[in-house]
């Protein structure tokens, strides 16, 4: 599996959405990947 880095550059967002996530970083931006491709799946 190939990884991304995720770039931030507002730090207020990546505070707000690191207090957000209860996993770690890598299973979070896995998660809202599927969510986006069952959304776009369904069209």
């Amino acid at each position: 599996m190939k990884k991304y880095l995720l770039l931030i550059e507002d730090e207020e967002l990546w505070q707000k959405f690191k207090d957000l996530i209860d996993k770690d970083l890598n299973t979070e931006i896995m998660e809202l990947i599927k969510e986006k491709v069952k959304k776009e799946g369904k069209k």
